[in-house]
């Protein structure tokens, strides 16, 4: 429940954690406008808390409690899309298993489970309208993966949206297809020659640790899914290993490189999609600053 309340909101604030910095670049000679640069984390920081102050406010007025949620959902979370590559996190957290938890009991025990917890369930299923909308029509999108994209025009996420972005279907259509390309890109590198070249080399590293597996992310889900003292015993050290072994068979660099190319390339591809986004953010932080500075007044 944690992580699907939370993607609902980081998507809704326009929190995309993969986009990476580009500064602006100078119209060119034949006139065509400079492409749109991407926000710094300061700046995404600002989206984000604008946008959950805004819902928090139009929750109120529809008779609901809210309570905004971090960009970054603990301090020390972190994503591993290609397996543990951070020696030293894996050998305080092992696969994050204790951060996970820790987030799941706070929103179980925290102010927002227990509010949740007290409603009605006709209460709570009007909450889930008064947030995302009675029913996810309104706003489409193809998704690049496959498939189409649906959200609802209605509800506090959406009034949200329009607040600080303006052009609510723009901002969805365009955020929404590059939060997904950030699956495109870690499915074309998992399929790169180099990529599996070096995933043979840390398998037969794993697997001589006395951790045998063919994909760290495979062996991360599949080490989290084991409970019990003796499992969680493991995950130190399984995940220490596999750190260890991305670092010293190149599967780690080899892994940063390629991300890197392939966002290039999928930026390149889909480009009209990220300048739509980022032109959007930019326009909306004045706006965003003055509901952050308005709430800090209140």
């Amino acid at each position: 429940m944690r992580r699907r309340w939370s993607a609902v909101v980081v998507v809704a604030c326009g929190a995309l954690l993969a986009v990476s910095a580009r500064t602006a670049l100078p119209a060119d000679g034949a006139g065509r406008p400079a492409p749109a640069r991407a926000l710094e984390t300061a700046e995404l920081d600002v989206l984000h808390t604008a946008g959950e102050l805004l819902v928090q406010d139009c929750m109120r007025a529809q008779g609901f409690s809210y309570w905004p949620v971090p960009r970054v959902p603990h301090p020390d979370w972190r994503d591993f899309p290609y397996g543990v590559d951070d020696v030293d996190w894996a050998r305080r957290h092992g696969f994050g298993r204790g951060i996970e938890r820790q987030l799941d009991e706070e929103a179980a025990s925290g102010l927002r489970g227990r509010y949740r917890g007290g409603l009605s369930p006709e209460r709570l299923e009007a909450l889930g309208a008064a947030l995302m909308g009675p029913d996810a029509k309104g706003l489409a999108v193809e998704n690049p993966g496959g498939g189409t994209l649906s959200h609802s025009d209605r509800g506090c996420i959406a009034t949200s949206w329009r607040q600080l972005y303006g052009d609510v279907r723009l901002w969805y259509g365009s955020s929404e297809t590059v939060k997904q390309l950030g699956a495109v890109r870690t499915g074309r590198v998992g399929q790169d020659p180099a990529f599996r070249a070096a995933l043979a080399r840390w398998s037969e590293c794993v697997g001589g640790r006395g951790f045998p597996a063919v994909d760290p992310v495979r062996q991360r889900d599949g080490q989290l899914a084991r409970t019990g003292p003796d499992a969680e015993a493991e995950d130190v050290p399984m995940a220490t290993a596999q750190a260890e072994c991305a670092r010293s068979t190149g599967l780690a660099d080899t892994a940063q490189d390629l991300h890197r190319r392939y966002s290039d390339l999928i930026r390149a591809e889909h480009g009209a999609a990220f300048d739509a986004m980022r032109r959007l953010q930019v326009a909306a932080l004045p706006t965003a600053r003055d509901v952050v500075a308005r709430h800090a007044g209140s």
